[in-house]
């Protein structure tokens, strides 16, 4: 399955850094904000409706997992994309970080390791939601609201698991590679 995912995916080898960040924004940042405010009216619209105590907790869980999903993305935005602006025009104006205090090094580090960090850490969120789905095959009959937000949730976990295949495979040995052009990072 992975190789079919690759090959897929095969074009994005060829793009630049700074293009390849830009797709990322404008294909799974930006949708994955657009979903999440999509998810959290849908969870506000359960909490105000009588229903059993299994899907209010389940939109409660949402509220917080969503609440996560859009800090990650805001990192995402806020601070990567920064970053690889500002890297793209060090590679063009052949920077050299040897050049450099031993701060510009731990920097540069210090980007791939967090980009790292974070992926994993939204894996064990998206996990912990996974785990309190309720099964919509028991005999327990849900209200089409918890139907409603059990697939959106479901369609911000595939963007999120194909953003960090897409960060994981492309982005980080991108970065990775543009560090190493300006001589900074793992060499």
């Amino acid at each position: 399955m992975i190789s079919m995912a690759v090959k897929i995916y095969e074009e994005y080898k060829n793009i630049a850094l700074k293009p390849f960040a830009e797709k990322l924004q404008s294909e799974y940042y930006n949708a994955i904000e657009i979903s999440c405010a999509a998810s959290k009216l849908q969870c506000e619209k359960i909490k105000s409706i009588e229903i059993s105590e299994s899907p209010l907790q389940y939109a409660v869980l949402c509220l917080n997992v969503i609440a996560e999903i859009e800090k990650h993305v805001s990192n995402r935005k806020q601070i990567y994309m920064p970053y690889v602006h500002t890297l793209t025009e060090k590679v063009r104006d052949s920077h050299d970080c040897t050049n450099c205090s031993g701060s510009c090094k731990i920097n540069h580090n210090m980007h791939i390791l967090d980009l790292n960090a974070t992926n994993e850490e939204m894996t064990k969120v998206l996990s912990r939601l996974q785990l309190s789905t309720l099964p919509l095959y028991s005999e327990t009959m849900y209200p089409d609201a918890y139907r409603v937000l059990r697939s959106n949730m479901t369609m911000l976990e595939t963007n999120l698991t194909e953003l960090f295949f897409l960060e994981n495979n492309y982005l980080i040995p991108k970065i990775a590679e543009a560090q190493k052009n300006i001589n900074a990072g793992n060499r």
